[in-house]
């Protein structure tokens, strides 16, 4: 009985054997590898955008208040007002003078200035453009802080956004464009043209960039007239960061290879860089670490740069464009690296060399006769 029992088990776990290596040697297994990877991402997308811009709180926004000349009894009030609200989300940082509070507004080191300007009258100076989200937030709590202060509010906006982009998320969209073009360009460019060598592979990939960054441009700022972006600054900033997101697709494809290059790419540059970027909310609104990488990634770089470009072009920061340029710099460098090791300068060859040579491939040396 149980030698029956025993020959029946060995018969199905055969059967289960053999079902397992056809279901490994069809084209099924691929496709349900595929599906469960793309499950993964949909919903690390789904998380990630979810949690940086779902429920957007202010953490430490700087805002300054005037205490010199006609200057608020009690400015301590000012933010406790405006605290209420938000958990102490505000920070206060006292100038001695309107104008160089404004300077500083101006500069987007602060948020907002709070300066008194009669017996009972305060102004609350904005900058939509600086972050439009911090921008209403202050909005929606300047009835608040007007009842609990016995001030009356006058609101004015010093860098208004354009009347197409009331939200301010016009910018995100522009790089967004630009990050996906660039790595979707990629892609295409080397299954359709793999025959290209490293000079022409750059090559291409400088000009698809510059005629990318190019139409966008015209289209938002020439054509649509949504933004006033102007036109060379941006072609700039955009074929830059199409670069950028090209040769990082280009340096996984050779890494990870092509079947698998795009996933780390669409972590990296969409679902890690792209909701961290403070495109659609203002950076001091994110989570902490969607803060902190939001200012490293290209896509945080980008909206940056080009909201300088846009609105504070007296006013501009290095600090983004220089992190485009490292991004060039250093991707662009290991890509030509690890091209010229894995396929050469020229037609990249059928198979690739291997990172290693295994020591069963080294061919000994015949020995020398005696």
């Amino acid at each position: 009985m149980n030698s029956g029992g025993g020959s029946d088990a060995r018969v199905i776990w055969s059967r289960l054997r053999e079902a397992y290596r056809r279901f490994d040697a069809s084209p099924h297994k691929p496709a349900l590898v595929i599906a469960l990877v793309v499950a993964v991402m949909a919903g690390l997308f789904a998380a990630s955008y979810s949690l940086a811009l779902g429920d957007p709180k202010p953490h430490h926004v700087p805002i300054a208040v005037v205490t010199g000349g006609p200057a608020l009894s009690d400015p301590e009030a000012v933010v406790d007002a405006l605290n209420q609200r938000t958990d102490g989300g505000f920070v206060v940082r006292e100038f001695d003078t309107t104008t160089s509070a404004l300077t500083a507004l101006d500069e987007q080191t602060i948020y907002a200035v709070v300066a008194q300007t009669g017996e009972h009258e305060v102004t609350l100076y904005l900058s939509s453009a600086s972050g439009s989200s911090v921008a209403r937030l202050l909005e929606q709590d300047a009835p608040r802080f007007s009842g609990s202060g016995g001030w009356s509010v006058t609101i004015v906006d010093r860098h208004p956004l354009g009347k197409y982009d009331p939200s301010g998320i016009t910018l995100f969209y522009v790089a967004l464009a630009a990050v996906i073009a660039g790595f979707v360009g990629a892609v295409q460019a080397r299954v359709n043209a793999g025959g290209l060598s490293l000079r022409a592979e750059l090559g291409w990939d400088l000009v698809r960039s510059l005629l990318g960054g190019l139409s966008i441009v015209l289209a938002i700022s020439v054509i649509l007239s949504l933004l006033p972006l102007p036109v060379w600054q941006g072609v700039a900033v955009l074929a830059l960061t199409m670069m950028v997101t090209g040769l990082t697709l280009g340096l996984f494809r050779l890494v990870v290879g092509p079947k698998w290059a795009l996933l780390p790419t669409w972590l990296l540059l969409v679902v890690i860089s792209n909701p961290s970027s403070g495109g659609a909310v203002a950076p001091e609104l994110l989570p902490g670490p969607y803060e902190f990488m939001g200012r490293w990634l290209p896509t945080g770089a980008t909206v940056r740069a080009l909201r300088d470009l846009t609105y504070f072009p007296d006013n501009l920061h290095a600090e983004p464009f220089v992190v485009l340029c490292v991004w060039m710099v250093v991707v662009g460098a290991l890509f030509v690296v690890v091209r010229i090791h894995r396929q050469g300068t020229g037609k990249p060859p059928a198979t690739p060399r291997p990172w290693r040579r295994r020591r069963d491939d080294r061919v000994e040396s015949p020995p020398q006769a005696r």
